[in-house]
């Protein structure tokens, strides 16, 4: 039995098989698409036949016998089943067959009808419309002149949509006892039934459906489909059906159609559209009508709806089993069809890929339009997949250069990695001048991300030359927001790009390094002890003014001239004006690190978040990376330290470790510094064994890096490695408000039990070199200064600390403050107040992702535990012991004995787990588990006036 029951088709042929039987000649003709069951059917029948005891002479016709005389009837009479004396007989009858053909005919009559009477006989021939002409004369010859005879005759037929069918075979249906069968596609119910046969019923009901559409009903399909399933992870969900099996089956089904549907299949599944016929004639090099015919027969057998394949497994099982070559060649002809046709850059560009073939002129010129389209799409694969392919196929050096150029351009933005080995080219083409300035600040932004400074400046200067750092009609959005020669110092800060306009860069003589400058990304306040001031301009070469369509380098000279203010309104300017795409990344990157670095929490914030999502929905992890990495710099400085961590962590992976370059440092600092503040110090040191470029330490980054390390050392208590880094972070070109490194030389100092007056000029000197708008930094300094005086003159410090800081909304910062407030009110008698403000500072710790550890009763601490509260009385002593009292001092400022100072010596030492010379520092970072206190990482708050904060 066929493996796809058809139960109302084998009832017929048994019927037929059981009259001829008995004595009853009769004929079945079985007509069906490819693959729908016709030879399996057949062979079912010959199998019962041989049960019932008749002779089967069974044949196969071949496309390739159609023209061979007596083919068919050569295989019919070579059965095995016929007795050796009939076989002889057939051989010689067959051999003589250009004997006249009615002697011939009636010779093989003679012979059939005596095998008859002997027995009955079923005659099948599968494929009869590849039979050939003799045979099937002498088939219809015997059928007709035997129609008492015990004989069965059964044909199948391949059904052909929009064609005569062959005169002969079909003359078998004019017999008066004949039958057509006409095998259709496997009904739904039909599906569900076969399922049932081999699974159960809750599988056949839930894929019965499915299956049943996937395949079009085609019982071969049917079959690969549940082999796939067989061989599938169970339970396999109904869209997940089509496998390997499934698309070899298709293949296979498509191979036993005639010419050119196999050909339609494979032009189709190549181009992935549909194509009228006329067009789909000129790519077969065969007429609209025959191209029409192969597109209904693969239609009639369910592979194609709508003109495309029903099912992507069977679409690529089809174009992949071309050759190699033909499908490239195919490719290639599609191209060339579609760009006669005009069809959009895109549609041909994929045919140009595939076929790796660049030589017709149009074809390079189509893929860069197709890239260029792609990329303003941001569909960076396909953009980057399209330039990749024409600058392989390019021949010509100055071409190809400006491909790789803008090819530089796309790649950086997934990975600044794959640009390096752009430069090159991208060099030449910057010399030769045969780029834009769209194109050309790629390389120029991959070279000083990547710490190859001295290239940049060459590369800088050349631009210039060719006179692309000036203002453009024709892109005015690119180098218009901030002057090219300016770029390199937002950077490094070593660079002194010209103050004002009068003063500007002459082409050919790019800015050198070595020049001293006195600032980073953003500098305020006065010049620095050390740095060269610039003369004072000529009133000819006065700033602009703030209006028109180029007021945003306006950003420079505010910087340059120290107005922070109109800076942070010409950075706004730019961000407002200014859509995040390849050109003004940098420009809207240094208008962003101007409100970060400008002590603008609320104003930096909601911009960053805007481009943050503008870099995702554009695609680009680049510009994802990086502006995630400020948005955790935010957060950081706010006291958000889970945000910061989060961000922080999400920047790092969004591109590979070598692609970040110098600006690795920002957010391996913030990790390092949340990990730090959270108590994860080992994962903060796995973090410090990352390598970084060695040219990260002429930039901000490193900076930040420094001050990351410092905080680390000073949290693992190993001090001298701390102030090292502080100093370091110190020895930099970069402004005070990048980091306050000064506050956290002072801490260490103060923690190795220095004398305080070195920790106070280190404070004063923060204070002085901020501006006041700088909340946060003068916030923390006040209370850095306040450690170092007595405890009188604290509380002042103390309080407008804790005023500044909640304005700038520092949680962590002010929970420090706090917690040292309610340490003074404590040791100054005001308990209520201390207690107070401690519960304000644990909440504020709680907030910032920071556990606070409870006072447990005293005497039940467990010995060498550090930061258990102390009472009140141990935090007298102490606090005394660390301002350098003696013992008998101590006894006689607070009326109790030596032996009683000793003991509570004794308790704190135990407790905090330190001796004499560590109290000021183990003082200093508190009675709940915080990171030693002192900066984070942050921004911004409301503007202070001068008079503001006073010391």
């Amino acid at each position: 039995m066929s493996p796809v029951k058809r139960n109302e088709e084998v009832a017929v042929l048994e019927e037929l098989l059981t009259d001829s039987l008995l004595v009853r000649s009769r004929v079945a003709v079985i007509s069906g698409g490819v693959a729908t069951g016709k030879s399996s059917l057949l062979c079912s029948l010959e199998r019962r036949a041989r049960e019932s005891g008749a002779i089967v002479l069974g044949a196969v016709a071949s496309p390739l016998e159609t023209g061979l005389p007596v083919g068919v009837l050569e295989q019919l009479f070579s059965s095995p089943e016929l007795p050796d004396a009939m076989a002889e007989r057939a051989t010689r009858l067959l051999n003589s067959h250009r004997l006249p053909l009615l002697v011939w005919f009636r010779g093989m009559w003679d012979l059939l009808r005596g095998l008859t009477e002997h027995r009955p006989v079923v005659i099948g021939v599968d494929d009869v419309h590849h039979a050939d002409e003799t045979s099937l004369r002498c088939l219809l010859y015997l059928v007709r002149r035997l129609r008492s005879a015990r004989l069965l005759t059964v044909l199948t037929e391949r059904t052909r949509p929009h064609t005569a069918k062959a005169p002969l075979h079909t003359e078998f249906l004019h017999e008066p006892h004949s039958r057509l069968i006409e095998l259709g596609p496997m009904s739904a119910a039909d599906v569900a039934d076969l399922l049932r046969s081999r699974f159960d019923a809750g599988t056949a009901r839930r894929l019965a459906p499915a299956l049943h559409e996937t395949s079009a009903g085609n019982p071969a399909l049917v079959e690969a489909l549940l082999e796939d399933y067989a061989a599938g992870p169970q339970p396999l969900v109904p869209e997940g059906l089509a496998g390997r099996a499934f698309g070899r089956a298709v293949v296979g089904f498509l191979r036993r159609h005639e010419f050119p549907v196999l050909d339609a299949a494979r032009a189709l599944a190549v181009l992935n559209k549909p194509l009228p016929p006329r067009l789909l004639g000129m790519l077969l090099d065969i007429d609209a009508e025959s191209a029409a015919r192969a597109v209904a027969t693969l239609a009639s057998a369910g592979v194609l709806h709508g003109g495309r394949f029903r099912h992507g497994v069977a679409q690529a099982a089809v174009a992949d089993g071309m050759p190699a070559g033909e499908r490239r060649d195919l490719h290639l002809r599609a191209a060339q069809l579609l760009h006669s046709e005009g069809a959009a850059a895109a549609e041909v560009a994929e045919h140009i890929v595939a076929s790796n073939h660049g030589e017709p002129p149009w074809a390079l010129p189509t893929l860069r339009e197709a890239a260029e389209q792609a990329l303003i799409r941001d569909d960076l694969d396909t953009g980057i997949r399209y330039l990749r392919a024409a600058h392989q196929m390019c021949g010509d050096e100055r071409r190809r250069a400006v491909i790789a150029a803008v090819l530089a351009d796309a790649e950086w933005r997934v990975d600044p990695t794959m640009v390096l080995r752009r430069l090159p080219e991208c060099d030449l083409a910057i010399r030769e001048n045969l780029l834009d300035e769209r194109y050309a600040t790629a390389p120029l932004t991959s070279l000083m991300w990547q710490g190859r400074l001295s290239e940049a400046l060459r590369t800088v200067g050349t631009m210039l030359r060719n006179g692309l750092g000036a203002q453009s009609d024709e892109h005015p959005a690119v180098l218009d927001l901030i002057p090219l020669q300016h770029w390199p110092s937002y950077l490094y800060p070593e660079l002194l790009p010209p103050a004002w306009p009068g003063d500007a860069v002459q082409p050919g003589n790019p800015v050198q390094p070595g020049t001293t400058v006195r600032h980073g990304p953003l500098p305020h306040g006065p010049a620095r002890p050390g740095t060269i001031a610039r003369p004072a301009p000529p009133s000819a070469a006065a700033p602009p003014s703030d209006g028109g369509d180029h007021a945003e380098p306006l950003l420079v000279t505010r910087l340059r001239r120290g107005d922070i203010d109109g800076a942070l309104g010409a950075a706004e300017r730019i961000l407002e004006r200014s859509r995040l795409s390849e050109q003004t990344f940098v420009p809207l990157s240094i208008a962003l690190g101007t409100l970060v670095y400008g002590a603008r929490p609320a104003r930096s914030a909601p911009w960053c978040d805007l481009l943050v999502e503008e870099a995702a929905t554009r695609r680009s992890p680049t510009w994802l990376a990086l502006f995630t990495a400020l948005r955790s710099l935010i957060d950081l400085r706010q006291g958000d330290l889970a945000g910061a961590g989060e961000r922080a962590e999400t920047a790092w992976n969004l591109i590979p470790r070598k692609g970040w370059g110098v600006v690795a440092g920002l957010p391996l600092s913030c990790m390092i510094q949340v990990w730090t503040s959270t108590g994860r110090h080992d994962d903060a040191a796995a973090l410090l064994e990352t390598s970084v470029p060695e040219a990260m330490f002429r930039t901000p980054m490193g900076q930040h890096y420094y001050y990351a390390r410092g905080r680390h050392h000073l949290a693992a208590k190993r001090y001298h490695a701390a102030l090292y880094d502080f100093r370091a972070c110190g020895s930099m070109r970069a402004d005070a408000s990048i980091e306050p490194w000064r506050l956290g030389a002072a801490q260490t100092l103060l923690a190795l039990g220095r004398e305080p007056r070195e920790a106070r000029r280190l404070a004063d000197e923060q204070l002085a070199l901020v501006s006041p708008i700088h909340l946060r930094t003068r916030g923390m300094s006040l209370r850095v200064k306040a450690a170092t005086l007595g405890l009188p003159d604290r509380r002042p410090l103390l309080e407008r600390s804790a005023e500044l800081l909640e304005r700038y909304g520092d949680r962590l910062e002010l929970a420090h403050t706090l917690r040292d407030l309610g340490d003074l009110h404590s040791r100054t008698g005001g308990h209520e107040r201390a207690r107070e403000l401690g519960a304000k500072a644990d909440a504020l710790a709680r907030q910032c992702g920071i556990p606070c550890r409870a006072a447990p009763p005293d005497g039940d601490e467990g010995p060498g535990v550090p930061g258990l509260r102390l009472s009140d009385a141990e935090r007298r002593v102490a606090s005394l012991a660390a301002d350098g009292y003696t013992n008998r001092e101590i006894s006689k400022k607070l009326y109790i004995t030596i032996s009683t100072v000793e003991q509570h010596l004794t308790n704190t030492y135990r407790k905090l787990n330190v001796k004499r010379f560590d109290l000021k520092g183990a003082l200093q970072a508190g009675e709940i588990v915080l990171p030693p206190s002192g900066p984070a990482l942050g921004t911004g708050g409301r503007h202070v006036r001068d008079a503001d904060v006073r010391h």
